[in-house]
């Protein structure tokens, strides 16, 4: 029979402590990783809600032109426009990127 059955030594829960830290820090990145592209989805999400309301605002109005909202720090610049079939085109842009729905 073994001479220790008292459970664990302090050096075999060290050596599992650090498996476990080990084990735990290498999801970070990926964590981080899923948050960014969880808040850019929100951003693209915000910009087409933004753009909705845009055109939505041009259909009960009337009005033709731009537009410039700053929400959560990013400014979407709205754009409505006619073309010569008399279809619209809505764009919205932001953080160097657009989105635009014909």
């Amino acid at each position: 029979m073994l001479r220790n059955e008292d459970g664990f030594t302090f050096l075999e829960g060290i050596v599992a402590l650090g498996l476990l830290l080990l084990v735990i820090s290498s999801f970070f990145p990926l964590m981080s990783n899923m948050l960014g592209h969880l808040k850019e989805g929100k951003k693209e999400m915000t910009a087409y809600r933004l753009m909705y309301e845009h055109a939505e605002r041009h259909a009960a109005g009337g009005t033709m032109g731009s537009a410039r909202i700053i929400l959560h720090d990013t400014v979407f610049d709205l754009n409505i426009e006619e073309n010569e079939k008399g279809d619209w085109k809505v764009c919205v842009g932001y953080e160097e990127k657009t989105h635009c729905v014909d």
